[in-house]
Order: structure tokens, then C-alpha cells, then sequence
């Protein structure tokens, strides 16, 4: 990459010219520190992203000579204000309207490079230049311009986590095997080109020959090259989902990373998933991190250490997404040269979860749904927050936040952001759930028996539009619903078993067999599953041999009731048809 640095300054002068020798030194000192560290991943910067970097230093020179500042140290708190407000008001070619924030915030990057390598350059700011804010406040982003990271709708979220760690548990073992097929006969014969391809292809339908089409073995090159860029993706969604790291963090995990803690003397051992932050603040970039993770997350960092180990015995890394650098196909796996291998850009990261949305058929409100990279940490930490507004202290620890302000304004939104979210979350699956008592053709619960009998009668063309204002007028007029998985709460506090208060229902006590002797439970088909496995629950219970007199007693207990729901869901059905 070449560099002109003879551009020119004010008065037709050079930075070529000896008076700019000590602030050109500096300079060059700068873009190579720039080059060799990425701010935010550590990692060389490409060429192109150099560039741009030395175009924003060539404004700051310029802006620099034509208000007699020689040196970089002189600059302070006041000149880093007049140069923010140089920037948009310096008229852009082509453009009458002023510099954009993301613009000024791009030329803002530069000044985070300064403090952050402050002590390996002769000449450096002095200050902090966005102590006590972010980068983006100073570039003049305000909250009614703030567009936030989509999150994934939850009908589009559950689908997609599901396929997801299917794919990994079900698809890896099978897609592993085959690439261990795919080696040997790469490996076995002679052939210039691709001719190992069309052997690979032999071997892979001869060893899929003794399974059946329920265990989807890979039957060619092309096949197992598609599915393993599916269980990347699928593992990367994995990680997202149920984890939350940022992108990068996700990219830069390594092997070995899955370790297991204790907590305390007493308590139960924790998996974590170790790695790095990678936040653009100085002193917390690069700090150890660990993520507590579920077991379908530790399975996609196995599947990952499975699918890297080649290409880490070759580079002689331990990162485990390391990619070749240009170029799909099997030859990846079967001509690895170091020098070609990279850990794969974000770009080239959503370009895969797109293609994986596609495969998967994802779609929200009868049109496809576009995934992101980001989209997994912000739909985790949005379930997580909707459901216990208390936990964002620890939803903000796991996130890897400096401040629990980041993930309120962030990800959850304030706290009276969040509660005005939480709040009509609510509201609307109330209105959905009195939709569906409204229309459900039979109810069990004692309050479900007692809508049905005095429900209106919804007919006509406007039916669905009747429902809805009905639904919506009984929410407003406070019959606001506690929705669970084994059924519907019409909370009245005088009826409550579970002892609640004006406030709602006592979580500590809410829980099946309570509800199902509640005054206030209301239960349709939409439960039936959930009530059928607590049955066979008790069922594969009783059938314990060495079961206590009071824990058989108790289990009886909880069967009877499951039954007696059951029957009125479907008696009430029967009737209805």
C-alpha cells in the first residue's frame, strides 16, 4: 500500500516540506500502529481501511496548519470541538446539505487511535478526548436520530434456534464423518485438477449406500460443501442466541475455550465460554471475558473445534473460525496453505446467516427475514429483559457491558423505556389470549368454564374484527392476563390461591397445581400438550418402585388433576363440533 503524503496545505505548502518533519514522522508512526492494530479487533487492518484513516489524518493536518497547530500535544478538549464543528460545516463536493453524524463519527475513530497508542507515539494528545462520553454523542448522534440493531421477531427467533441446534447435534456427527470420507479419497489416488473430486464423490455415495435417506448422509462433494457452511452458520446462531457475544468475540474464540467453574464451595459447577471483549473503550478492549453457556452452546464450540482442527495444525493457531480467505469449496479442506487462511470478516459472516434464513425458510409477516450478526446478542438480551426487568446487572455482566447504562440504553432501553416495552408486551399478549379464549371452541380451568358461559357469540364477516375490539375492550378495562405455558391467569386478587396482591399474582407460589385449583385459570387446546406430558410425567413417576407413601400420594395428586383438565378440553371440543 503506498501513501502520497505531498498533499497539499495552506498557502500552496507541502507536508512534504521540512517545517512538517516532526508532525510527519508522527504521522507515519500512526497509520503503521493503525495497519498492525485493529481498535477493535486487534488485527491488521486491510489496505482500504488504511486508506480511509489517511484521509481522515489529512483533514486533521490540514485543519491543523491553517490554525497554527504544529504539534499534536497542543491540541485540547476546546480544538477538538472547533475541529468537530469544522467538519460539518466544510461544504462536501456535490453535496450542499452538511456532513452527516456517521460521517464526523468515522473522522472521530482517529482521535480514539491517539489516546489508545498515545504511549508508543513522540507526539500525542494530552486528554482523553470523549472522557465521560462515547464516540457517537461527540459525532452528534442524539436518541430521536438513534436507529437501534434490529432484534428477531420471537416466531422467527424460536424457529430459527431450533433448526439450529438440530443442525448441530443431529446434522454435525454425520457431516464430520464425510469429511473424514472426503480426505481419504482426496488423498488416495492420482489426478491433476479435480480429479480428487470426482473420487471424493465415489467414496461418499459408496459409504452412504448402508444408510437410510432418515439419517441424511452426504452423497457428494457439492452436498457436504453447502451443509458445512450450514452448520457454521447454525453454529454461530447457536453461540448468538443462547450466549450473546459480540460478533468478534464469537470470531476469536479458541480452542479450549469451554471450561467449567465453580462458583462457590457448595455450588454446582458453571460452563463458561472464555474469550476476549471487544468494545472500542480503552482499558476494557481485550479484558477476559467468560459467557455462561447452555450445553447446545458448548456442542457448537466442539463442532467448531472438530471442523478448525486442520486448519489450526497448519497455521499453528488456535482461533476456530479460521477460514480460507477467498474462495468456497472442498479444496479448502484438502489444499491448505497457512498463508491463505483468515478469520472471516463480518461481511462475509452475514452473507452466510443470510443464505442460512433462506435455506431455513425464514419469514416474518409473509416476508423473508434478513439476519444479521448482531442479531443473536440483541434478541437474547431483549427476551432476557422483558422477562425480569432485575436481572440487567447480571444481563449486562454477561454481555460483557462496562456499565449497566450500555445495555439499558442499548439493548433493553432505559429503565422507563423498558418497563413502557414490558408493559405493552404484556398488554398485547393479553389481547391475543382473549382472542383465542373468545374463539377457542371449548375451555377448561374454573374461570375458562366461566367465559364460556357468558362469552358473546362473534359471527358474520366482521368476526375477526369483532374479536379483536372485544378482546381489546376487556384489556382496557383491566382484565389483563397472566399467560404461562400451562395456561391462561384472569387475575382477581380476591379468587387468587396463590396468595397475590393488588400488584398481581405471587410468583413464588404461582405454579401448575396451584393455577389448576385457582378460581382465575383458564386453560384451551392451545395446553393440551403441556398437560399430556405432566401425565405421562406422573405416569413414568408411579412406575418407580422405591417411590415414598407422601411423594405417591402427591403424584396422584398432580395426575388426577392433569386428567381432569384433559377431559374437560376435549369434552368441551366434542360439544363445540
Amino acid at each position: 500500500m503506498r501513501l502520497r503524503w505531498d498533499f497539499e496545505l495552506q498557502d500552496g505548502q507541502r507536508f512534504t516540506d521540512e517545517r512538517y518533519a516532526v508532525l510527519r514522522e508522527t504521522s507515519r508512526q500512526l497509520i503503521a500502529l493503525i495497519r498492525a492494530h485493529s481498535m477493535f479487533t486487534g488485527l491488521p487492518l486491510r489496505p482500504s481501511t488504511v486508506a480511509q484513516y489517511f484521509f481522515t489524518l489529512r483533514c486533521l493536518l490540514q485543519w491543523m496548519d491553517g490554525e497554527g497547530f504544529s504539534r499534536f500535544a497542543q491540541l485540547d478538549p476546546p480544538a477538538l470541538l472547533q475541529f468537530q464543528q469544522w467538519l460539518r460545516t466544510r461544504p462536501l463536493a456535490g453535496h450542499p446539505s452538511p456532513r452527516a453524524p456517521g460521517t464526523v463519527l468515522r473522522h472521530l475513530y482517529l482521535f480514539a487511535y491517539f489516546h489508545r497508542f498515545g504511549g508508543e507515539l513522540d507526539d500525542s494528545l494530552s486528554f482523553d478526548p470523549f472522557a465521560g462520553q462515547d464516540q457517537r454523542r461527540a459525532a452528534g448522534y442524539h436518541e430521536g436520530m438513534r436507529h437501534p440493531w434490529p432484534y428477531t421477531p420471537d416466531t422467527v427467533a424460536v424457529k430459527l434456534v431450533q433448526l439450529a441446534i438440530d443442525i448441530v447435534t443431529r446434522d454435525a456427527p454425520v457431516v464430520l464423518r464425510a469429511w473424514q470420507t472426503y480426505r481419504q479419497a482426496a488423498a488416495g489416488g492420482r489426478g491433476a485438477g479435480h480429479a480428487h473430486t470426482g473420487r471424493a464423490t465415489r467414496a461418499l455415495q459408496s459409504a452412504s449406500a448402508g444408510f437410510a435417506d432418515a439419517q441424511s448422509p452426504v452423497r457428494s462433494v457439492r452436498e457436504l460443501v453447502l451443509r458445512t457452511d450450514l452448520l457454521y452458520a447454525s453454529c454461530f446462531a447457536v453461540i448468538s442466541y443462547l450466549v450473546g457475544p459480540r460478533v468478534s468475540e464469537i470470531l476469536h474464540l479458541k480452542a479450549g475455550c469451554v471450561q467449567r467453574r465453580c462458583a462457590d464451595g457448595a455450588g454446582e459447577p458453571v460452563t463458561v465460554i472464555v474469550g476476549a471483549i471487544f468494545k472500542r473503550q480503552s482499558g476494557y478492549h481485550g479484558r477476559a471475558h467468560e459467557w455462561v453457556a447452555p450445553p447446545a452452546a458448548v456442542q457448537a464450540v466442539a463442532v467448531l473445534e472438530a471442523l478448525s482442527a486442520g486448519h489450526r495444525a497448519v497455521a499453528g493457531r488456535d482461533e476456530l473460525w479460521l477460514r480460507r480467505w477467498h474462495g468456497n469449496g472442498a479444496t479448502e479442506w484438502h489444499e491448505v496453505r497457512p498463508e491463505l487462511l483468515e478469520i472471516p470478516s463480518i461481511a462475509r459472516i452475514n452473507i452466510q446467516l443470510q443464505r442460512f434464513a433462506a435455506w431455513l425458510g425464514l419469514a416474518h409477516e409473509d416476508r423473508p427475514w434478513r439476519l444479521s450478526t448482531h442479531q443473536g446478542r440483541k434478541t437474547f438480551a431483549r427476551f432476557a429483559a422483558l422477562r425480569d426487568r432485575t436481572c440487567l446487572f447480571a444481563l449486562a455482566q454477561q454481555l460483557g457491558h462496562r456499565e449497566r447504562a450500555e445495555t439499558d440504553h442499548g439493548y433493553a432501553g432505559s429503565d422507563y423505556r423498558l418497563n413502557q416495552e414490558i408493559d405493552a408486551e404484556i398488554l398485547q399478549q393479553s389481547i391475543n389470549a382473549w382472542e383465542h379464549m373468545l374463539a377457542a371452541p371449548g375451555l377448561g380451568g374454573r374461570a375458562g368454564e366461566e367465559i364460556v358461559a357468558n362469552r358473546p357469540r362473534f359471527r358474520g364477516k366482521r368476526m375477526k374484527e369483532d374479536l379483536a375490539s372485544y378482546a381489546r375492550l376487556l384489556v382496557d378495562a383491566g382484565l389483563v392476563l397472566g399467560i404461562c405455558d400451562w395456561g391462561f391467569c384472569v387475575y382477581r386478587e380476591e379468587h387468587s390461591a396463590c396468595l397475590g396482591n393488588a400488584a398481581g399474582p405471587n410468583p413464588a407460589r404461582r405454579e401448575p397445581s396451584t393455577c389448576a385449583r385457582c378460581k382465575n385459570f383458564a386453560v384451551s387446546q392451545r395446553h393440551r400438550p403441556y398437560w399430556v406430558e405432566q401425565v405421562h410425567r406422573c405416569e413414568r413417576l408411579l412406575d418407580e418402585p422405591a417411590l415414598p407413601r407422601q411423594t405417591l400420594r402427591l403424584v396422584r395428586t398432580r395426575l388426577d388433576e392433569a386428567r381432569s383438565l384433559i377431559r374437560t378440553i376435549d369434552s368441551d371440543a366434542k360439544e363445540r363440533s
